[in-house]
């Protein structure tokens, strides 16, 4: 019992859940028996349970009866968890990861502009103050590229809150994790911090004024504008270089 440590079943997880999401065992098909697996993983069959058990959580696996552990397709049976997996197995700065964070990007301004709009609907008075005095103090931070998108993250979680919407809530959480583990996070945040600044102020004065629809407009329409921005730098980053 004492192999079966939460730690040695997170190493199983990860080790499996790597090779799924890297399509080393293909969807439909049974991973190696049991027995098989465990010796590979050089790990004990109960602790080898207990990370598939994690797995099939997460809607990477099946127990199929008579046959084995089936691979599902996580694109039909996975939840957000998954993504913060795909952006581990990202690292490297390679096109991967790009694709990844422009999924991120995009899911961010989808967020962004519902947290927006229902903050326009249902934030108090002095949850609008608190986050026009969060914009005063990062003012101070558009040259400190760390504190910068601490600073950010934390601000796009605070509008969520504004919002008072639970769900919303863990969501931008999730999101706010998965950005901060992505390569080219630091390229997508400091593209240009003060116009980043500028937009949150605008957006910020439509939720006072509680213009739900214009903000929700202005908030696709510059974000979208800005990873576009950030996409196609790091994408020129990525091209091989040529010779003439």
């Amino acid at each position: 019992m004492n192999e079966a440590r939460p730690r040695a079943v997170e190493e199983v997880a990860r080790r499996v859940r790597e090779s799924i999401l890297r399509g080393e065992y293909a969807v439909g098909a049974d991973l190696p028996g049991e027995r098989a697996l465990a010796v590979s993983l050089g790990v004990s069959r109960l602790t080898l349970r207990a990370g598939l058990s994690r797995l099939e959580a997460e809607g990477l696996v099946r127990p199929v009866h008579g046959s084995g552990t089936r691979v599902l397709d996580y694109r039909e049976t996975g939840g957000i968890e998954v993504m913060a997996h795909l952006v581990a197995l990202g690292a490297g700065g390679t096109a991967s990861a790009l694709s990844t964070l422009g999924d991120l990007l995009e899911l961010r301004r989808v967020l962004a502009a519902e947290a927006v709009g229902f903050a326009a609907e249902r934030a108090l008075a002095d949850e609008v103050d608190a986050l026009d005095a969060r914009l005063d103090a990062m003012d101070a931070l558009v040259d400190d590229p760390p504190a910068w998108i601490a600073a950010d993250l934390a601000f796009a979680r605070a509008v969520a809150r504004t919002a008072h919407n639970a769900a919303l809530v863990l969501v931008t959480n999730t999101l706010s994790r998965m950005l901060e583990q992505q390569p080219g996070v630091e390229a997508a945040f400091m593209a240009d911090p003060r116009a980043t600044l500028t937009f949150y102020r605008r957006a910020l004065a439509l939720v006072r004024d509680r213009d739900a629809e214009r903000a929700r407009a202005l908030t696709r329409r510059l974000l979208a504008r800005l990873d576009r921005r950030v996409l196609d730098t790091l994408r020129s980053a990525l091209a091989p270089e040529t010779t003439p």
